[in-house]
């Protein structure tokens, strides 16, 4: 015991309390020691800094518990997530319960009058004729009150959405009910069966990019506002979801698996022993028991994930080479802030998560993606990059049919006249911009070339339908609507009665179907129509507004 403790003092000041610190932090201190240590504590802020480091001392580092594991952790942080979509009860809900019958009834018609949009047919009044205008039979419906709102949103609001297209590529395509496909658009039940030397290109209901590996074997089984699936049952099925709040949520479905998607660029790959393989390059998926639906696994952007042996692994050259058609960085801007019409150069983009591919922008490439040893197999199921020598004005089938084009022609057409001039560097520009486009799947980076291109010849007579090829471009490999509308305008204002109008309005049409402005689409329908009676897309026009038959 301290001599200070049983000793009377007059004063008690820092050097006896820092003396006497060492009995209060260890409980050793008597209750009088104590009773004056903490009066003095609270009268001296240097001795309480001096306390506080002491007291970290004495307590020691805090350990942290174990890792309870990656799937425990993911399914803690899923908790998380879903704790903050969760809402707080409206607060006329909560004032409801505790209202008389009576009350209960008033207020109810109040707040239904007061706070809330009533629809017409909620009140019994007939209804308007653009709402009776939009309403269509068909899985799908809509209004043109809520098109606005549901636009800015996404959603599949109309019939007209529901289709997809082929983007590029060369596959044995197989609607329903049909024996082979007559056109580039297709509903959904439509089965493709790619070429072993080729991939395929696709955009579904206007949302989605996928890219088919060669030798796939995959179904479109299902489109609703709600759910869009498809079956992969051998192959790559890659896939860019931008998705929206109220559109549609993506399952892939394979024998061993069903992946559920919100939003993400991934890939899914089914073996030929039927197992899956899961790799996520930016977002994150949910992989689901294909008969029980239980969560096998969260695999979030930077993993891949093993279905038969429940292991989780880095994405490889063969998921991101899949994958790289539908890169979509962005451009870069001019001076008025819009966003130059280009799309990836080659690199991977900056929002993949690729683990072990270097920061700096020059090295993010597939040949810096690092390979796992298993890759050195799979050369059957990495997209060739084989170009083909020539391009025909339509698209020729495995079987020698021949498809609907929607403008493929026009860089074929653009590089001809292009060597008709004197123009040397020009030509070499076209050329590059060519040979990019010959190949399926490098294609996509034909619109970054042709921007260029634009940017040094805007001026030249022969650059007024690269505008249209970049538009069809833009649209069609980054569902950049918006851009793509630039564009085609650009086209139709500097050449409005070039040979090429009738696929700049088409596409204008369809750029607006697309993108749910279903009012725009059908007087830009109305206008084709009118102006091309017998044109090249009047069946395609129908088929998507089956109303407009009036206007021929």
């Amino acid at each position: 015991m301290s001599n200070r403790e049983t000793q009377p003092r007059t004063r008690y000041s820092c050097q006896e309390a820092r003396e006497d610190s060492e009995l209060v932090l260890s409980d050793r201190a008597t209750a009088v020691l104590r009773e004056r240590y903490d009066e003095h504590l609270r009268s001296c802020r240097d001795c309480r800094r001096v306390h506080r480091a002491l007291y970290a001392v004495y307590e020691g580092p805090i350990v942290p518990a174990a890792s309870a594991g990656l799937r425990e952790e993911k399914e803690f942080h899923a908790i998380l997530r879903r704790m903050k979509t969760e809402r707080v009860e409206p607060w006329y809900r909560r004032w409801a319960v505790g209202a008389t019958v009576g009350g209960l009834a008033t207020a109810a018609a109040v707040l239904t009058l007061t706070l809330f949009d009533v629809a017409p047919e909620a009140l019994s009044l007939p209804p308007s004729e653009d709402d009776a205008h939009h309403q269509l039979a068909g899985a799908f419906g809509g209004s043109a009150a809520d098109e606005a709102a549901h636009s800015a949103e996404g959603g599949i609001d109309h019939p007209a959405q529901s289709y997809g297209r082929v983007v590029g590529g060369l596959a044995l395509i197989l609607p329903p009910g049909e024996q082979a496909a007559s056109s580039n658009t297709f509903p959904v039940g439509t089965r493709f069966s790619v070429d072993p030397d080729q991939s395929l290109q696709v955009g579904l209901v206007g949302k989605i990019v996928a890219n088919f590996t060669p030798s796939s074997e995959i179904e479109w089984t299902a489109a609703s506002p709600s759910l869009l699936e498809l079956q992969v049952e051998r192959g790559i099925a890659a896939v860019r979801y931008d998705r929206r709040a109220s559109d549609p949520v993506l399952q892939i479905r394979t024998p061993t698996a069903v992946v559920r998607v919100i939003g993400t660029v991934f890939t899914v790959e089914v073996q030929d022993d039927s197992n899956t393989i899961v790799s996520v390059l930016r977002g994150q998926v949910e992989v689901l028991h294909p008969k029980t639906n239980r969560l096998l696994a969260e695999v979030e952007s930077g993993f891949r994930y093993d279905v038969a042996k429940s292991t989780f692994d880095d994405p490889g050259k063969t998921e991101v080479e899949a994958a790289l058609p539908l890169s979509n960085d962005h451009g870069k801007e001019d001076a008025a802030g819009a966003e130059v019409l280009a799309l990836a150069d080659g690199r991977i983009p900056a929002g993949w998560n690729v683990p072990g591919l270097p920061e700096d922008p020059r090295f993010r490439t597939v040949d810096y993606v690092p390979a796992r040893a298993s890759e050195s197999n799979a050369a059957g199921v990495t997209v060739a990059r084989s170009r083909r020598p020539e391009r025909a004005v339509a698209v020729e089938t495995r079987d020698g049919r021949q498809v609907d084009d929607e403008g493929e022609d026009i860089i074929a057409r653009l590089t001809r006249d292009a060597e008709l001039t004197r123009r040397k560097e020009l030509r070499g520009a076209l050329d590059s911009c060519r040979g990019l486009y010959e190949s399926v799947e490098t294609r996509y980076l034909a619109a970054k070339c042709l921007s260029t291109f634009i940017d040094k010849y805007g001026d030249d007579p022969l650059a007024v339908e690269g505008y249209l090829l970049v538009g069809i471009l833009r649209m069609d490999y980054a569902l950049d609507y918006d851009a793509a509308e630039v564009a085609f305008q650009t086209f139709l204002r500097r050449a409005p009665n070039h040979a090429s109008a009738e696929v700049a309005l088409y596409r204008m049409l369809l750029a607006s179907t697309e993108n749910g402005r279903i009012s725009e689409a059908l007087e830009r329908g109305r206008k084709y129509l009118q102006r091309y009676p017998n044109g090249k897309y009047v069946g395609k026009v129908l088929q998507r507004f089956p109303e407009l038959k009036s206007e021929l």
